[in-house]
């Protein structure tokens, strides 16, 4: 799928804040259509297997856990530990999405399938700046592959003194969000879910009021995301507002 945007000279589009809402609905228009006809979870594996022909594997990547996911746009080996917790250097083939294994127990799984949608929004919007036999694209010939941390200290600062690296990791993160909830179907069901528990035209971030927490646990359930995503989504909507001053009775 041709993604319609304007690209910088080493490949990178340029998204504005709409731009990922529409194309990664029309990445789900031609892949998973049941996303745009009801509220439901996205089927993010069987989108990376199915539409993409990705491999998703689970390995130890890093001593700390401070590696989330790799997304391979080359092969090449790299040591990791197996789910054994034997290390092993492993050939990762291209399209290889690697999950840290920590994230495989239960309390993490919603952490895991928006890793997992991360490293597939990364393939599908910035593989062509890692083609190695394209010499105006290429970022990195000698390195075919994103690593994304768990925490990012880069994203912290101005913009204008982020690296390609940092604004690849904010982009990843809003394709992926706008593929696991879909505007034209969050919005509406987010504004339906706030009328049944009686939240008016939008909910308060503070205060503990049940309401919104009322609210975001029913989203988090219909779209098999965490609080903090649904949170995310509802703020660029403007359906959770912050007050500069909070009084709690």
């Amino acid at each position: 799928m041709k993604i319609p945007l304007g690209q910088k000279t080493n490949g990178m589009y340029l998204f504005s804040s709409k731009d990922f809402d529409s194309v990664a609905e029309l990445v789900l228009h031609e892949y998973a259509p049941y996303m745009l006809e009801k509220a439901q979870p996205l089927q993010i594996e069987a989108l990376a297997d199915e539409a993409y022909s990705l491999t998703i594997i689970d390995r130890y990547i890093s001593a700390h856990g401070s590696v989330l996911g790799i997304i391979s746009f080359g092969d090449f080996k790299i040591e990791v530990m197996t789910l054994e917790k034997q290390r092993a250097v492993e050939k990762l083939m291209t399209g290889t999405i690697v999950i840290d294994a920590r994230l495989l127990p239960e309390e993490h799984h919603h952490r895991r399938r928006f890793t997992v949608s991360h490293e597939l929004a990364h393939w599908i919007i910035h593989r062509q700046m890692h083609y190695a036999d394209n010499p105006q694209y290429s970022l990195r010939r000698a390195r075919p592959y994103i690593v994304c941390r768990e925490a990012m200290t880069n994203r912290n600062k101005r913009r204008e003194f982020w690296t390609e690296d940092d604004w690849m990791e904010w982009q990843a993160d809003r394709f992926a969000s706008a593929m696991l909830m879909p505007a034209s179907v969050f919005y509406p069901e987010a504004q339906e879910v706030m009328r049944r528990h009686h939240a008016g035209s939008y909910i308060l971030d503070g205060c503990g009021s049940k309401a919104t927490a009322d609210v975001i646990t029913e989203l988090t359930e219909i779209f098999d995301v965490s609080r903090t995503a649904v949170r995310i989504r509802l703020k660029q909507a403007g359906l959770l507002r912050s007050i500069g001053i909070i009084v709690c009775d």
